[in-house]
């Protein structure tokens, strides 16, 4: 537990506003907030062309209310969504933004690939997949939020773009003709302080407002020794209806500034491994049996006040990189909507969003070469110094140093390279979506619609690595790396500058311009005294990409001028900056088509059975177009599309309420690459005993990855009616995905004591494996007791247990390394004073549960500090956190 004074300081002037406001007049629960009392009346408006009710959905849709996410208490919007049956979110491990979910089983590539985030029906930046700007950084729920609905497959692939696996909408708050209000101040154990409110109401009888936001700082769910958390949005609106309720106007805008720490893997060891995990044997990971290597696994990171800043030089000249921003998004978002319906029966719906803006990522990953710096340094000695052989020719070895003149670090410190990732990204995206529609009677009713989208987006951006050296502890610190002679004394240049070992190199500039079209057409018909709903669906889109893409590879010395070359005033670090070569170019045009079927028949008024056969598609993402992921002139198909069946039961009662879905997915992939270094040529440069990997020619090598997945999902609750007030929920999935049709060719280093001494081309055959990070099982149960209705106190306590079954670090078959299942425990109360205010406790990870949600392989080659163990990296589970939140409503 971290609390601390800054925190506690916070606690009373929040119990102190709720006794004021205690006192006042209860007012009425505010709409929207508190859940259905008959979960057959939730209307929804995702996945459909009318609001509908869940009950009479065609497809799985599973939905939040804002009540139910004030009792979740998410951090952040995958910490959110793992509460969803069928999405897996890697427990927010990543902070409050930039993690990574994947639905029923698709293919695991980072963020939000096949799970697009929508702000009232409109995604707020058309590809949900860029790299290095997440779709949930601009995705964030506070008291403007609804409520949350997501769809499966089936219409949601025909109303919606990339719709693969899930739509998420995030639904915003509107005003009424009552003026109400909310304010909510939030403290955490971790100096977090955040501040929530909107207002909404009348302007007059046509025109309603709403506005709210929040803005928040913390220094860090880990401790990077700064403020790691800084900003938040504001976002409103304005809603116009004509006094005869055909015309509704929308206008609305977000404006959203926030920084948050990303948090990556951190170094771990386990016993001695005596041979490469396999695919019947895998290297097993035992929670009991591993040990952090100098970083605390539930509040510690590598990142800190000394590693903040540091010294980069591209083709920009030289800068200094400040890891404080953080995942920096920055935009401005506008929409206007409008519906109306016509006297002659037809109606208009339409939408139209600009976003504009920029988003930054700066974070530090960790190498896998934490050991002591006796053993670091020997071993980088013969693969870098060596390199320079010319500038050393007495060296024998290589030792740390602190910066601007410190003492040498001991030999049994421990040392590591950490890779910071620079990015920055500017974008636009201008989305429309046009629908039209029509009602006619025949053998029922049929609402048919038609619909026109468009989209123009672009993306301009500049990715950079860095290499620093860095002690491994509570409080990192750079390092500077120098050759020393058989005495021990310093010779020649330094190996570092400012503890950077490579003050640039990898990376990329890309700019792309893209735009989109479709046209889809969906007949909803309703039957046998609409007992019977079908779905009825198609959906063609195009792509148009234009892409400038440069890779940083060519090698430069940019020593300053003045600098003589192998002096003590010289440094290596900047002898071979990877400047962007040449500029390559894709000019792409691809198009797919899609369909659904599906439909729901109400055997009673509170059970519900449907089903539904879909063909869905995906277009190349920005992350394949900016870094030339296909080649539109080689055949073979540069379109992912999944076949999916689905079946299900709703049903709904005062007591007990249930979704069950069995699915399929067999997804069919584009062609893929993968790029390696080929060693074998003749023009790879020596390093040493060894070639220059960097030096090598880059390769790129065709392959395919086909995943099928079969699948049961279940949500359920109960209310018995024995116990008032109490309500146990669940959901969860057990499924079984497979990767079929995948087989390639890889680079593997060959290493003796931590020294790479070659390489091997490895065969990688993944066919009926598991793919990476997913598990077969995942589950949720939470319950909730209204204390009130059973003994009068306005107490509602509450826990959840979330349950992960085991992972595979990857799916390939060398080093297979398995991740074990974990759990996590959450609980609280919340004290409704009056139907005004409330004050809640929650405790995050109330046992501290150490786990690792995902991490690399361990490799048997690569020797833990002492050289009896073997090592990792992975990324833990945030210890044990203490959360306390007072909202006033009126």
């Amino acid at each position: 537990m971290r609390l601390n004074k800054g925190s506690l300081r916070l606690l009373p002037l929040a119990l102190s506003l709720q006794v004021a406001f205690a006192q006042e007049a209860p007012a009425p629960a505010q709409a929207g907030d508190a859940p259905a009392t008959d979960k057959r009346d939730v209307v929804v408006v995702t996945g459909s062309v009318k609001k509908t009710l869940k009950k009479d959905s065609t497809n799985t849709i599973n939905t939040l209310s804002a009540e139910e996410i004030r009792q979740l208490a998410p951090i952040s919007t995958a910490d959110l969504l793992q509460n969803v049956p069928g999405i897996f979110a890697e427990g927010s491990t990543a902070g409050e933004a930039s993690n990574n979910i994947t639905v029923r089983g698709l293919p695991v590539t980072g963020g939000y690939r096949y799970a697009p985030q929508l702000i009232d029906g409109l995604p707020w930046f058309e590809e949900p997949e860029v790299p290095f700007m997440n779709n949930d950084v601009a995705a964030r729920d506070d008291l403007m939020t609804k409520r949350v609905e997501v769809v499966k497959g089936g219409t949601g692939g025909i109303l919606y773009s990339n719709g693969l696996g899930a739509t998420v909408n995030h639904v915003t708050r509107t005003g009424g003709q009552t003026l109400e209000g909310g304010y909510k101040v939030e403290v955490a154990d971790y100096k977090f302080l955040r501040n929530d409110f909107f207002l909404s109401g009348p302007v007059n009888k046509n025109l309603t407002f709403a506005v709210g936001g929040f803005y928040r700082t913390s220094d860090g769910l880990r401790d990077t020794g700064y403020t790691a958390d800084k900003g938040g949005q504001i976002r409103g609106n304005l809603v116009y209806h004509t006094d005869d309720g055909n015309t509704e106007v929308q206008l609305h805008a977000l404006k959203i500034n926030d920084r948050t720490a990303f948090y990556q893997n951190v170094p771990f060891q386990i016993p001695a491994i005596s041979q490469p995990g396999t695919p019947a044997n895998p290297v097993r990971i035992n929670m009991d049996a591993v040990w952090p290597i100098g970083v605390d696994f539930g509040h510690g990171t590598v990142a800190s006040s000394s590693n903040r800043r540091f010294p980069m030089i591209g083709e920009y000249g030289k800068r200094e990189a400040d890891m404080a921003d953080g995942i920096h998004p920055n935009f401005d978002i506008y929409t206007l909507k409008l519906s109306h319906e016509f006297d002659s029966g037809w109606t208009f719906d339409g939408g139209v969003r600009h976003t504009s803006g920029s988003s930054g990522f700066n974070a530090l990953f960790t190498g896998n070469d934490t050991t002591t710096a006796a053993r670091f340094n020997n071993a980088r000695y013969n693969n870098d110094v060596l390199r320079f052989g010319s500038f050393y020719p007495t060296a024998t070895g290589v030792a740390a140093y602190g910066l601007n003149g410190g003492p040498r670090v001991t030999d049994s410190t421990y040392l590591d390279f950490l890779i910071p990732f620079v990015a920055t990204t500017k974008a636009k995206s201008t989305s429309v979506d046009l629908k039209f529609g029509k009602t006619l009677q025949w053998q029922g009713e049929h609402t048919i619609t038609l619909g026109l989208y468009h989209t123009d987006y672009s993306n301009k951006q500049n990715f950079q690595q860095s290499l620093l050296v860095s002690t491994i502890g509570d409080h990192p610190e750079l390092v500077e790396l120098r050759a020393i002679d058989a005495a021990g004394n310093p010779v020649g240049p330094s190996v570092t500058s400012s503890g950077v070992m490579r003050l640039g190199y990898n990376g990329y500039l890309a700019d792309s311009k893209v735009k989109g079209d479709a046209v889809y057409l969906l007949d909803h018909w309703e039957t046998l005294n609409r007992r019977l709903k079908l779905d009825f669906g198609v959906r063609h889109q195009t792509q148009h990409a234009n892409v400038i893409y440069n890779v940083r590879d060519q090698t430069t010395n940019l020593t300053p001028a003045g600098v003589v070359p192998g002096s003590t005033a010289d440094t290596i670090a900047d002898d071979e900056v990877l400047l962007p070569g040449p500029n390559q170019y894709l000019n792409s045009k691809v198009n797919g088509t899609g369909w659904s079927v599906g439909g729901n028949y109400a055997i009673r008024s509170n059970l519900a059975v449907y089903g539904l056969v879909s063909r869905s598609f995906r277009l190349p993402s920005l992350e394949q177009l900016n870094q030339l992921q296909f080649d539109p002139n080689q055949p073979g198909s540069k379109v992912e599309r999944i076949m999916q069946y689905e079946t299900g039961m709703r049903y709904y009662a005062n007591t007990w309420d249930t979704q069950v879905a069995l699915f399929y997915n067999k997804f069919s992939p584009r062609d893929q690459y993968v790029d390696y270094r080929d060693f074998t040529s003749s023009t790879c440069k020596q390093a040493g005993t060894v070639v220059d990997i960097n030096s090598c020619p880059l390769v790129r090598e065709y392959y395919r990855r086909g995943i099928q997945n079969v699948g049961l999902e279940l949500e359920a609750a109960w209310r018995p009616s024995m116990v008032k007030g109490l309500e146990l929920r669940f959901n969860g999935v057990v499924q079984d995905p497979k990767i079929v049709d995948a087989n390639y060719r890889t680079v593997k280093e060959l290493r003796v004591n931590d020294v790479v001494t070659g390489y091997t081309f490895e065969q990688i055959g993944e066919d009926g494996r598991r793919p990476r990070r997913l598990a077969n099982v995942m589950a949720n149960l939470q319950a909730s007791w209204d204390l009130k209705s059973y003994t009068g106190l306005p107490i509602k306590p509450y826990a959840k247990y979330t349950y992960f079954g085991s992972r595979y670090s990857e799916s390939q078959d060398v080093n297979v390394t398995l991740y074990p299942a974990y759990y996590h425990l959450d609980g609280g109360f919340i004290w409704d004073f009056s139907k005004k205010s409330a004050f809640q406790f929650h405790v995050s990870n109330i046992t501290n549960r150490l786990s690792f949600t995902e991490g690399d392989p361990v490799f048997i080659d690569l020797k833990g500090p002492n050289g009896a163990t073997n090592r990792g990296v992975s990324r833990p589970l945030f210890g044990r956190t203490i959360r306390a939140m007072y909202t006033y409503f009126f």
